[in-house]
């Protein structure tokens, strides 16, 4: 299945979340995580970043079962997805 994980949470919280979905999805914007993972290593992924959850943080996943259907146009400066952070 396709993911795409955005968060929104304090300045020094960020490397919490970017260093854990950075083992699992790939890395495309600033707080934007983005790949192809199996529903059961979503299911874990969920379950470890909701034990890092405090007041304040925001974590959006979104998902589609058939990952052929979604697609992504890159515009201005933006990179291709993937390209931009290692």
């Amino acid at each position: 299945m396709f993911v795409l994980i955005t968060y929104d949470v304090d300045a020094e919280r960020t490397h919490i979340y970017r260093k854990l979905l950075r083992r699992h999805l790939n890395h495309i914007q600033q707080s934007v995580f983005q790949g192809n993972i199996t529903e059961g290593q979503l299911t874990t992924l969920t379950n470890k970043i909701e034990s890092k959850l405090v007041d304040g943080d925001s974590v959006y996943i979104f998902h589609a079962d058939v990952p052929a259907s979604v697609t992504c146009r890159s515009l201005g400066a933006a990179s291709d997805p993937g390209d931009r952070f290692t």
